[in-house]
């Protein structure tokens, strides 16, 4: 007679076959959704840097632009391109190459006949006479307008170009072109990312002799022989994945492609491929970006491990106590399937996480491209931060900036702040309250309360906690951020390493301002004297000439030149006539009203807009103080020097009811008083 089955086998059997497949669907559930979150949070990154890559070269070229628009005001540059003087070029070329490359990191200065033969290379002078055949060269020609891209050198190295043609009199005239090598911004997105790196270009665009010469001069390892279709350029680990290069290898892709569990030196990375293009949008390489995972994959394997156990034990139990314990068995499985499903929640935050604040470090950069002030910058910055939806911060904080004499901070952007604090805070010592000490330490300060070390309050105030960090570019303190927090707020080590990175970031936009508002002072302003150049002349004198028309009033345009200014130049050095234009300029702008407008026109020429002078003898007033102020000697270098001064005044309307005008007559007046010498002369109709 065939045994009746047991209740104990009818029950454990299907019920440890159920929890098997629990546990194996579990697994793969749990193991898909890891999966497809990693390749998700690589893509994600991946882009983020191919968007941080863009964008900075974008920033870079558009600064080389306003460069650019600097260097073709120079009037002598552009007569020394036009008749191909070389000797010319070099000597006006030289002191604008050499501050650039000190503030700018340009490495590149060319000029190009309107052949695009080159006329003179101003960092390379020895090398010239070639033609210009590179993908940026031919898109201004072909555009007849800026044209900007990255190039891909012999070396295997890029650099960031912009190609400006220049016309005149209806005609190309030639090519200016500025450079900057940009090996440095994927070093920086190595940093900003915390990722490793590699480098690989085509073979098809390289010349083996050079790339392997250039190679020894950068002090890199390199092996032509290493791959079949490229090669190696750069690297940020010690040792290369070559089964991932191999794969690599075979074809430059098309769109950012990712690769999973690439083993090295006991690690586990993802790769994202990102293509890199050149000016010309060909293929040159790949940029590889590995992320290691290898924590990842071990709290995975740990947690996998624990659920094994558990399944295990609970298994056993049921096995010996299944009369008394199914009904919790039950309920284990119940919990055992929520944990999973709190842990793939948890992961997914996160990424999720990381992605805002991606989101925040971007959007703070893109702030910084429009045309905006600085104050304009920070406060949206500030509003970026102080929203984040993923910490704890109160939507109240500031941005100070360092302030002229390096001793104090100044509240450069604010938000929600009272108005007590807004006067109490805008000056800040090193070393007072919480801000002061961060600028002095130079070090994170952090308090969940008011204490002691809180110097500034007031009646009223309510309790509160403090982030201050230091705003820190190479060394050099910008200024200090604050974020205001809940009493009792407890320090995360994410929140802190964000806002850290939120302070890194506003350095870049801090000094990316800074740049360009030097630039737009350097194109509008004299650079020896500082007074505004011809430029800014003509548009005041166009606001000058509205102003005049609308309220019918005269005002008077004076051209002076130094007289005896060259005899000092040629005896004392052009450091002494450098020296004597900045007195004179100090001395001819006291002898004028606020209204009044001085600008250097050119050598040792000024010229002045007197508003509102009602007849000729207000012009005559400002004329004679001025012979009287330049005729009093100058003391060069020790030395006493007398020079003077010839003037001639056009006044509006009668001398000319337009800026070309009023400035010709003006002009053709100080010519006349020119023969006499330290003398003033109005122009009329006659003369």
């Amino acid at each position: 007679m065939v045994r009746p089955t047991s209740l104990k086998k009818r029950i454990l059997v299907p019920l440890v076959t159920a929890g098997l497949c629990v546990a194996v669907a579990g697994g793969f559930f749990l193991n898909s959704t890891e999966t497809r979150q990693k390749h998700h949070a690589v893509e994600q990154q991946a882009e983020a840097m191919e968007s941080h890559l863009l964008s900075s070269m974008q920033i870079k070229a558009e600064v080389m632009e306003a460069m650019l628009a600097f260097i073709i005001e120079d009037r002598r540059i552009i007569a020394a391109l036009e008749s191909g003087d070389r000797k010319q070029l070099l000597e006006l070329a030289t002191p604008i190459y050499e501050r650039f490359n000190q503030q700018n990191n340009i490495t590149h200065f060319y000029f190009h006949d309107g052949q695009r033969v080159n006329l003179l290379r101003v960092h390379k002078p020895e090398k010239y006479g070639d033609t210009i055949n590179r993908f940026t060269a031919l898109g201004a020609e072909k555009s007849g307008s800026l044209f900007s891209g990255i190039e891909l050198g012999p070396l295997g190295t890029f650099t960031l170009r912009s190609v400006l043609p220049v016309f005149g009199g209806g005609r190309l005239l030639g090519y200016i072109e500025l450079g900057q090598e940009i090996d440095g911004i994927i070093e920086e997105a190595h940093t900003m990312f915390g990722v490793e790196l590699l480098l690989l270009i085509a073979k098809q665009y390289l010349s083996q002799s050079d790339w392997e010469e250039g190679m020894r001069m950068l002090a890199r390892p390199f092996d032509w022989r290493l791959l079949t279709n490229m090669v190696l350029v750069s690297q940020s680990l010690e040792e290369a994945p070559i089964v991932l290069l191999n794969r690599v290898d075979s074809e430059l892709v098309e769109e950012i492609d990712v690769h999973r569990d690439v083993e090295l030196n006991d690690r586990n990375y993802w790769a994202a491929v990102i293509p890199i293009k050149d000016a010309g949008e060909r293929k040159v390489g790949s940029l590889i970006m590995l992320h290691d995972m290898t924590s990842l994959n071990q709290d995975s394997k740990t947690e996998m491990l624990w659920f094994a156990a558990l399944s295990t034990l609970i298994s056993w139990i049921i096995f010996l106590l299944f009369y008394r314990v199914l009904g919790n068995t039950e309920q284990e499985l119940s919990d055992a399937r929520a944990r999973l499903i709190e842990e793939g929640e948890a992961r997914t935050r996160q990424v999720e996480q990381a992605l805002n604040i991606q989101r925040v470090l971007d959007e703070m950069l893109n702030i910084s491209l429009p045309p905006l002030t600085m104050k304009e910058v920070l406060s949206k910055s500030l509003d970026a931060v102080l929203t984040i939806p993923i910490f704890t911060l109160q939507q109240k904080g500031a941005i100070f900036f360092v302030a002229e004499d390096g001793k104090s901070l100044e509240m450069a952007a604010q938000r929600n702040l009272s108005e007590v604090l807004l006067q109490s805070c805008a000056m800040l010592p090193f070393g007072k309250c919480l801000c002061g000490r961060a600028a002095a330490t130079r070090e994170l300060v952090f308090f969940d309360h008011l204490n002691a070390q809180h110097e500034i309050s007031y009646d009223g105030i309510e309790p509160h906690g403090h982030y201050c960090i230091p705003i820190i570019s190479e060394g050099r303190l910008l200024g200090v951020l604050n974020a205001y927090v809940d009493a009792g707020h407890v320090r995360e080590a994410a929140e802190e390493g964000f806002l850290k990175n939120v302070a890194n970031t506003l350095a870049v936009v801090i000094e990316r301002k800074q740049a360009e508002e030097k630039l737009e002072e350097m194109a509008h302003h004299d650079t020896l004297t500082g007074l505004p150049n011809r430029i800014v002349l003509y548009d005041r004198l166009d606001q000058s000439l509205a102003l005049a028309r609308r309220h019918r009033e005269s005002f008077a345009v004076v051209f002076l030149d130094l007289d005896h200014f060259k005899e000092v130049n040629d005896t004392l050095g052009h450091d002494a006539g450098d020296q004597l234009l900045i007195d004179a300029s100090t001395r001819i702008s006291g002898c004028i009203r606020e209204v009044d407008t001085l600008a250097r026109v050119g050598g040792d020429e000024f010229c002045l807009i007197l508003m509102d002078t009602r007849d000729p003898a207000g012009a005559t007033v400002v004329a004679e103080k001025i012979l009287k102020a330049l005729t009093t000697p100058f003391d060069i270098s020790g030395q006493s020097c007398q020079v003077g001064t010839s003037i001639g005044i056009a006044i509006f309307p009668a001398d000319g009811e337009d800026s070309e005008t009023l400035i010709k007559n003006a002009d053709a007046a100080m010519y006349r008083a020119k023969r006499q010498r330290n003398t003033y002369c109005f122009f009329n109709n006659k003369g």
